[in-house]
């Protein structure tokens, strides 16, 4: 990715518009209120009942935390009453699991989970014997043994080395912390002060030796970052060495989360131009680690499985916890605004509201919020859309033998929507290939995008002249 971009600003005003993220296509503004419970039981049913059904992944989302950190656009509550995370895993989680356990009954066989991922909010802020309750749960219908990985998302803040070490003794083999900036005029912005030997502390060379996957998640776009106080932060966690690292954009959204002004409250966010700037430096601060690209915003370390996944087998995929290594597409989520992907065929999603997700446990409803069926075109496209998000490139032959189609006829609108993008110097279109410039990367998701049949909107701004 090169920072040669950095130096036109009109390039950058003319493409800076909004695309959606494409952890899962389509994407969810399109799903339908209609899809509930019943669609979701239908489904697994419909999926797993067949022979031979791909491995999938868990996950279980603990919406609780502690503090608030400003720039958080998960689904959580606030609260230092572990009674109500009780409640909920005991009252409600339990019972979900229950109600899943009971649909892959029906399905005759036991599902092919081979990950299990614990998400939030703050799962670390279950106590030991809660954890243990919901994995006793899940044992009944999913066996544990068979789990190659496990991962807890943790707060560094609120997690010692002997709770580690009991996830260790449960199986867990992944851990996953939110870092988001080292410097500490960001953290006292963001409400979230965790200096990096917090890090130092909890991975000594016994935990390390105990977990063979260890993630980092990093945001750009908060108050106070610079381009330098990015390479300081990056330098900071290569010196921590982590397997993966998650360098994602900041969503701001204070519509929809109010508190997120707060970040604002001494001084603006980095506009479009600094973000693009923050981006470019950590990207090479990254790669000057040793790290290797495994997506647009993914890296990893060269001997890490999804590093082998890009490179050697061409298998790494995208789904709602990240960058995998693509042995499994589905995903059955479960708890308060858990996302599933059912097989190839359909989404789901559980209400993000705690009570509306109770209310419909309390009546004997899995519940879904919302959730979609995908036809043969939403397939084609979103192998695409995948494809140019991770490599940047896509042979269109890869596409025609999979898919059986005629790339050039089935995409012909899509293609001349990139005209522009290529007189910019962004995308290079070959007979049987289009591939992104450096330049070009910056705006991967867009360019993607374009094959988007659902995306109504502009895929840049006309009246600014480059």
């Amino acid at each position: 990715m090169s920072k040669e971009i950095l130096q036109n600003i009109s390039l950058l005003k003319k493409y800076d518009v909004h695309s959606w993220d494409y952890n899962e296509y389509p994407h969810k503004e399109v799903w339908s209120n209609k899809k509930n419970g019943k669609a979701f039981r239908e489904a697994i049913i419909d999926v797993y009942s067949k022979p031979d059904i791909a491995p999938s992944m868990l996950y279980l989302h603990i919406p609780f935390c502690e503090q608030l950190c400003y720039f958080c656009i998960c689904s959580k509550e606030i609260t230092k009453d572990y009674s109500r995370v009780h409640n909920y895993t005991r009252n409600y989680l339990l019972k979900e699991i229950e109600m899943i356990r009971d649909v892959f009954k029906e399905c005759g066989k036991s599902p092919n989970f081979n990950e299990i991922y614990i998400g939030g909010g703050t799962p670390n802020y279950l106590n030991k014997e809660d954890f243990d309750a919901v994995l006793e749960k899940i044992a009944e219908f999913v066996d544990l043994k068979k789990i190659k990985q496990f991962t807890v998302e943790s707060d560094p803040r609120r997690v010692d080395v002997d709770k580690l070490n009991f996830y260790h003794t449960r199986g867990v083999n992944k851990l996953s912390f939110g870092v988001q900036d080292f410097d500490p005029a960001v953290q006292k912005e963001i409400n979230r002060i965790q200096p990096p030997e917090l890090l130092h502390n909890l991975l000594i060379p016994e935990i390390r030796e105990k977990f063979k996957s260890i993630n980092f998640d990093i945001l750009i776009g908060l108050p106070g970052q610079t381009p330098k106080t990015m390479r300081d932060t990056i330098e900071k966690v290569v010196d921590l060495k982590p397997d993966r690292i998650q360098f994602a954009y900041c969503h701001y959204r204070p519509v929809h989360r109010k508190y997120m002004t707060l970040m604002t409250r001494h001084q603006g966010l980095p506009d479009f131009y600094e973000q693009k700037a923050i981006f470019a430096e950590g990207v090479e601060a990254i790669l000057d680690g040793g790290y290797v690209r495994t997506g647009f915003e993914h890296f990893a370390t060269p001997e890490d499985p999804t590093t082998k996944a890009l490179l050697n087998k061409g298998t790494i995929h995208y789904n709602a916890v990240g960058s995998v290594t693509g042995e499994y597409t589905g995903l059955i989520g479960l708890g308060s605004s858990g996302y599933s992907s059912v097989g190839e065929d359909y989404y789901f999603q559980n209400f993000y509201e705690q009570n509306l997700y109770r209310n419909s446990i309390d009546e004997g409803d899995l519940p879904v919020l919302r959730g979609y069926q995908l036809t043969e075109q939403d397939k084609i496209c979103r192998d695409v859309i995948n494809t140019i998000r991770t490599y940047f490139q896509i042979s269109y032959k890869d596409i025609e033998s999979k898919h059986n189609i005629n790339f050039h006829k089935y995409f012909e609108k899509s293609i001349s929507a990139l005209d522009e993008f290529v007189r910019d110097g962004l995308v290079i279109i070959e007979e049987n290939s289009l591939r992104l410039t450096s330049n070009g990367e910056h705006f991967s998701t867009l360019v993607a995008s374009s094959f988007d049949p659902h995306r109504k909107t502009p895929l840049y701004n006309k009246d600014i002249k480059v």
